[in-house]
């Protein structure tokens, strides 16, 4: 009953705005291909503009299978498609997050003014995301999971089946016969989150049953009292909130709070987060100590998601900036 719920045109309707352009990512595998059959289907009982975009990674010798298996799928249901390559160069931070990068360099070239693209992340993509960030160290940020929503280039990239476990997707697509593709690299657990998923995760879920949704709940909760924090942080000191900032404004706060709100302006230049070494380092170098123009505090993730960044000093303030 909640599966028929939750995957269904109406329950869609909740996150996605049926009068505007509606791009869906399209891998191929399982989770895209409900999520394009669902949609697919529907065009023409509410008036959908929709573009499928399949992008070839080059990476699998399947690929060129894959493309044309879902270039048929969307032909069968009447649907526009666009078949994009990209030759993914890992930087350092893996081929995953390269991959990632090349997706939503490629999704944001299309986008116009609110304009959506749609991804088929669900709800055991979000315990997944969570654990992987605990292992590399994550803060109270980290365990508020995925976002259903944010902004990507001019329009919005949007996670309608956040909320979806695996299981109702995997019914849905035997209950509707939808035919999907098997990337043989999720068998290789050389990767992270293969070896969570294939590994570790049946285990907890033998124990603890229905484990993925205990955690979503959880980041659900997480995410709420972050979103509360931020706006008590803001509506207090939110005039300090900035790239830069005068340290004597500083000096007398609750050593917490200054680091709140160094965080919170470095989230607003969209630079990665430093961890709490780092923050700390901060705070010795700029707080306690006398900075000079020499002073500086640099950091970047692991997976080079995000922008590295950096602070510097200048006439009596910090200085919050990108770092190459």
């Amino acid at each position: 009953m909640l599966a028929h719920k939750l995957l269904s045109i109406d329950y869609l309707e909740q996150s996605i705005d049926f009068k505007k352009k509606i791009y869906i990512a399209f891998s191929g595998g399982i989770d895209s291909s409900v999520l394009v059959d669902i949609l697919g289907k529907n065009v023409s009982k509410y008036n959908l503009d929709i573009t499928v975009i399949h992008i070839n990674h080059n990476i699998s010798p399947n690929s060129a299978i894959w493309m044309k298996h879902c270039k048929d799928f969307c032909c069968k249901l009447d649907l526009n498609f666009i078949n994009e390559e990209v030759n993914i160069i890992s930087s350092g931070g893996g081929i995953e997050s390269a991959a990632r990068k090349a997706r939503y360099k490629i999704f944001s070239k299309y986008l116009k003014n609110n304009e959506q693209v749609l991804t088929a992340h669900h709800m055991n993509d979000v315990t997944e995301t969570i654990f992987l960030r605990l292992l590399r160290g994550t803060g109270i940020d980290g365990l508020s999971g995925l976002k259903q929503s944010r902004v990507l280039g001019k329009g919005r990239l949007i996670r309608p089946f956040l909320e979806v476990s695996k299981k109702e997707i995997e019914d849905y697509a035997k209950k509707n016969h939808v035919n999907y593709i098997f990337d043989e690299t999720n068998k290789d657990n050389e990767h992270d989150r293969n070896f969570l998923r294939n590994e570790i995760f049946p285990q907890l879920d033998e124990r603890w049953n229905d484990f993925s949704s205990r955690v979503f709940k959880m980041s659900k909760i997480t995410n709420d009292r972050n979103n509360n924090f931020v706006e008590l942080l803001n509506y207090n000191y939110g005039d300090l909130i900035n790239n830069v900032i005068k340290i004597k404004d500083l000096e007398n706060l609750n050593t917490n709070i200054t680091k709140e709100i160094i965080r919170a302006s470095i989230r607003n230049e969209n630079i990665s987060i430093p961890n709490s070494k780092v923050l700390n380092e901060i705070i010795k170098t700029f707080i306690f100590s006398n900075p000079s123009s020499k002073s500086i505090v640099s950091w970047s993730r692991a997976d080079k998601d995000q922008q590295a960044g950096k602070i510097t000093y200048k006439e009596g303030n910090i200085i919050i900036s990108t770092h190459e």
